[in-house]
């Protein structure tokens, strides 16, 4: 007699188990019916949900809420991608101006006061230079440097490392050398190989801002002005009377 009132709480046991639902069975069946409130308004009223505050509200209001969160989040991200897709265009406008400048350029002191006007003037960079390798025809006049790649690699060491841009913090050697002009003493540049069959050069964009060139941002336009200036500077530097 015992051993049948244990099997039917067993039996019981069981039935009741598949008969509970887990919080996972019930959100997954609303998700795949999102009518079911539409069905079942009588129990909106009873569904109370607790705000962060404290505070509780019933089901709609705390919908409404959410809804007006994701809605504030799509606006942001909006507003940002608009932000970011006039700030490209911007960039592309005077990336374009600076190579139609560049065509028209005969001499390599044509090609620096090209980049120096545009960098200064249209993208309000705080300093730049254009360094040239092994190039003892040009004169050191300002924003172009003449010097070795080997004297360079010892300053820069990594920064020159590949033919890729690099962004970076400099240090204090670093910022003196590659914009002695300069007043300030530190700060952050993108450093542009100039490179068309062999090593020219590299373009340098300051910043007195330490934290402004980083590592991981986008080098695209930079890396497109730095194959334009390549591709016009090398015929020049090779002939020595256009320079």
């Amino acid at each position: 007699m015992t051993d049948c009132i244990v099997e039917e709480q067993e039996a019981n046991n069981k039935t009741e188990s598949t008969e509970t639902l887990s919080a996972t069975q019930v959100a997954d069946y609303l998700i795949q019916h999102p009518e079911f409130f539409l069905e079942h308004e009588h129990l909106l009223g009873d569904l109370i949900l607790p705000h962060a505050s404290g505070a509780a509200s019933s089901l709609i209001e705390r919908q409404a809420f959410v809804l007006r969160e994701r809605n504030s989040e799509l606006r942001q991200r909006l507003s940002h991608l608009i932000e970011t897709a006039r700030s490209n265009d911007t960039i592309f406008r005077l990336t374009k101006n600076l190579g139609l400048t560049l065509l028209e350029s005969n001499t390599v002191e044509d090609v620096a006061r090209a980049i120096h006007h545009s960098l200064h003037r249209e993208f309000k960079v705080d300093c730049a230079s254009l360094l040239l390798f092994d190039s003892p025809n040009i004169q050191n006049k300002g924003f172009i440097t003449q010097t070795s790649s080997e004297a360079a690699k010892r300053v820069l060491g990594n920064l020159l490392r590949g033919e890729r841009v690099h962004c970076s913090a400099l240090r204090e050697e670093e910022f003196k050398y590659l914009f002695p002009t300069s007043e300030a003493t530190s700060g952050s540049a993108a450093i542009v190989p100039l490179h068309f069959e062999k090593e020219l050069g590299i373009l340098a964009i300051g910043s007195y801002d330490s934290t402004h060139f980083e590592p991981n941002m986008d080098t695209a336009f930079v890396s497109y002005i730095g194959q334009i200036i390549s591709r016009k500077i090398a015929p020049l530097l090779s002939n020595p009377s256009n320079s």
